[in-house]
């Protein structure tokens, strides 16, 4: 029977005992970097959430600094920056360019005499009606209080005619549905751009057109109810 020297089973024992630690750190060291990585997974999914809020925030607030929050249609500042850029784009591409100015009929004595809420309905139920009215293309704009501006790139004064007698039609079919608690009038006038004119020469010009038209022969007549207004008007 062979016999084990002292030494030889120490020496033996600390091996196994080093072998031990050894498995134990490389198994901790691997532990490790699993946590590392689990760690550096979870802070992207974080910094790509935040990230992602982020662009939604700007944007919402893009788009807020672009729309009227009443109606939803574009403010006065985008309006603004859109006809400069259409009307340089008409300037570079010899293209045509028409702008529609719109105006409710009767609105302030309407706003007045019924209050804000049913005025800012009114306005509302325009707003839409323009939407559904215009080309993709155009850009529909409320301008401030009662008036909007339509800008519509690549469409002369004829085209910019159908459009508003379109709109004619538009507000015909909803002024005959029922249950009605009043009925929508408006005026338009056009310009149609020329070389040289600048943004506030076209607005001029539509908005020149849009009052010589409205002072023709009168359209409205606004006709209290008991309970509603009835503002019967057409385009002119």
């Amino acid at each position: 029977m062979a016999i084990i020297s002292p030494q030889l089973f120490w020496q033996g024992t600390i091996i196994l005992q080093r072998q031990q630690q050894t498995d134990t750190l490389f198994f901790g060291l691997i532990a490790l970097m699993v946590l590392f990585n689990v760690y550096l997974f979870q802070q992207r999914l974080a910094l790509l959430k935040t990230r992602r809020e982020l662009v939604r925030q700007l944007q919402i607030a893009e788009r807020t600094a672009r729309t009227d929050a009443l109606t939803g249609l574009y403010n006065l500042r985008f309006m603004r920056e859109a006809m400069t850029r259409e009307i340089a784009r008409a300037d570079r591409n010899q293209s045509t360019l028409s702008v529609v100015f719109i105006d409710v009929d009767n609105f302030k004595d309407f706003n007045t005499e019924f209050g804000h809420v049913v005025g800012d309905r009114v306005l509302r139920d325009v707003a839409a009606l323009l939407k559904k009215n215009f080309r993709a293309e155009d850009v529909v704009t409320r301008y401030g209080g009662d008036e909007f501006v339509v800008i519509m790139p690549d469409a002369d004064s004829a085209q910019a005619g159908v459009a508003i007698e379109r709109l004619a039609w538009w507000i015909d079919k909803w002024n005959a549905q029922e249950q009605r608690p009043y009925q929508i009038g408006v005026t338009c006038g056009v310009a149609t751009y020329a070389t040289g004119m600048d943004m506030e020469h076209l607005l001029s010009a539509a908005d020149k057109d849009l009052y010589t038209r409205k002072a023709g022969p009168a359209s409205v007549q606004v006709m209290p109810t008991t309970a509603t207004c009835e503002c019967y008007g057409t385009i002119k």
